[in-house]
């Protein structure tokens, strides 16, 4: 059995097939002007042209915030998250191997959860967190202007204070290990009490965390456990976990799903 995905990248389509359940094949990755459904549309007909494909692919959607209204977005009748994807996958061949309750943080433009509950059966349900209003001091100090998760634990944080994005920073600290450290420290902190929260409400047995800040995870995650144990006022009960490779392991996740 042979199925098609679609992954949507920054700018760009990768084409991929999957036969019997677990071989990959990487048919191209193709470049898109704009950022419409419009375009991505137009492209996707023209790569199934070009590549003589009739079936109807699965398309992986690009997390929320990567391109506008991307929430929205009804490109295919069969179309996957990429935060329930790796979720996926994750439940079934990766990191969460026993029972119990996990959690997947894709963090990047927005911050996505995915609680993952796993005993007999595995139950996955997704949540934006981006518009739930953040109750830190900065935020308080600030009555008349609403602030929200987003604002505090996704790239907005950094694009707001620089105009750049994390990963922009991250790679500047390589060459001076002090530019850019206070903001990783700030951006730590409010991972820490994002987490004590997630640790309240889910008690769960690890919480991993995926997508474009995952990849700056050493940067911020001393100041993120320091906050979480000030918040918890004990050790952490689970690990948090950096999961940095993610293209292979989200579209076999969108393969599980369907």
């Amino acid at each position: 059995m042979k199925t098609l995905y679609f992954q949507i990248l920054s700018g760009e389509i990768k084409a991929v097939l999957i036969e019997d359940n677990k071989k990959i094949v990487v048919l191209g990755i193709f470049p898109v002007k704009g950022k419409s459904q419009t375009a991505f549309k137009d492209e996707i007909s023209r790569i199934k042209k070009e590549l003589k494909l009739k079936q109807e692919p699965i398309i992986i959607l690009p997390e929320p915030g990567l391109y506008p209204n991307s929430q929205n977005w009804k490109l295919s009748k069969n179309q996957v998250s990429s935060a329930l994807a790796r979720a996926s996958y994750e439940a079934h061949k990766g990191q969460f191997k026993k029972q119990g309750t996990y959690l997947l943080l894709e963090i990047g433009n927005s911050v996505n959860l995915a609680v993952i509950n796993k005993s007999k059966q595995v139950q996955i349900s997704e949540h934006c967190l981006d518009r739930l209003v953040a109750d830190f001091r900065e935020a308080i100090s600030e009555p008349h202007d609403s602030r929200y998760l987003q604002d505090f634990c996704s790239n907005q944080f950094f694009l707001k204070k620089t105009d750049k994005s994390a990963l922009d920073i991250y790679n500047q600290l390589q060459d001076d290990a002090l530019d850019g450290a206070e903001l990783f420290v700030e951006y730590g902190a409010n991972m820490g009490a994002l987490l004590a929260n997630l640790d309240t409400l889910y008690e769960p047995n690890c919480i991993a965390i995926c997508g474009s800040i995952a990849q700056t995870f050493d940067a911020w995650s001393h100041a993120m456990g320091k906050m979480r144990n000030q918040h918890r006022a004990k050790k952490p009960a689970c690990r948090a976990i950096p999961l940095k490779d993610k293209s292979d392991s989200t579209i076999l996740g969108a393969n599980l799903l369907n």
